[in-house]
């Protein structure tokens, strides 16, 4: 019963392990700005994972419902790739239609000035940290604007449906107040 329920909200034991312990060195390291970008230079809400196939298009979509200026990519992926069937069904059960979403591979991804960078896991900052700067950009860990804030979105590739469902709550939870404070800081 407790593995079933750890597997349901956290995607397996090593899933709340990695959150665990990812909460505890974002703490540690007082990541704020992490969470608190300079708004007045963010211009595009970027959404970024390894596959950009499960969580970077399902916020990426949620976000497009408010502003157009979002994007979505994996660091580790092929362009032109679907979003994975899964993430597709539990998508479309949320209400939100997935099958037009074609993967943009880091290496293809046409960076701009303003981007923000909104990675899932914390292990994913050194994947794009050499990028954003290059590109004068910012990144964030999307998960610090969830209720109840996490450094850990952890990756439901793989993992249950249940699963799927919870991760994909955390991001609504995130996207939901992630724009609500960039729609607030485009107002001249």
């Amino acid at each position: 019963m407790l593995l079933q329920r750890i597997n349901q909200q956290y995607g397996s034991y090593r899933g709340l392990v990695r959150l665990l312990l990812a909460n505890l060195r974002w703490r540690a390291n007082r990541g704020h700005a992490l969470r608190h970008p300079d708004w007045r230079k963010v211009k595009r809400l970027v959404f970024v994972c390894q596959g950009n196939i499960c969580r970077s298009p399902y916020a990426h979509y949620l976000a497009l419902q408010h502003t157009n200026q979002v994007a979505s990519l994996g660091y580790a992926t092929t362009s032109g790739q679907p979003a994975y069937p899964l993430a597709i069904k539990v998508a479309n059960s949320r209400g939100l239609d997935l099958s037009a979403h074609r993967t943009t591979d880091i290496s293809d991804f046409h960076f701009a000035s303003g981007d923000l960078l909104l990675v899932m896991e914390d292990r994913h900052l050194a994947k794009v940290q050499a990028s954003a700067q290059q590109h004068q950009a910012q990144v964030a860990l999307l998960g610090l604007w969830a209720s109840p804030a996490a450094a850990l979105l952890y990756d439901p590739h793989s993992l249950s449906e249940p699963y799927f469902h919870s991760c994909y709550q955390r991001i609504e939870s995130a996207v939901s107040a992630l724009v609500t404070e960039f729609l607030q800081a485009q107002r001249p």
